[in-house]
């Protein structure tokens, strides 16, 4: 009997050994954790072909606005830390 599970306990190490030495194991696991990152946060940019934004798009208009105002509050004197 104590034969019998030490057996199956040695067994069972050397197949956890083998799975956990196995590059296909881990290139299982991380796939799963990539889906579940994409389902948590999103797919990120880089893996939408780039990071290139519209040329038009709201984070230029914010960018340009800002970039108005500083110039005018420089003209004009004001501090330059609005924090």
């Amino acid at each position: 009997m104590v034969f019998q599970f030490l057996l199956l306990r040695n067994l069972e190490v050397w197949l956890t050994t083998r799975l956990l030495r196995s590059p296909v194991f881990h290139r299982m696991v991380g796939r799963v954790h990539q889906k579940v990152q994409h389902v948590r946060h999103g797919i990120p940019p880089e893996e939408m072909g780039g990071t290139r934004q519209d040329k038009n798009g709201p984070g230029l208009k914010q960018f340009f606005a800002y970039f108005k105002e500083e110039i005018r509050d420089q003209m004009k004197g004001n501090p330059p830390n609005k924090l």
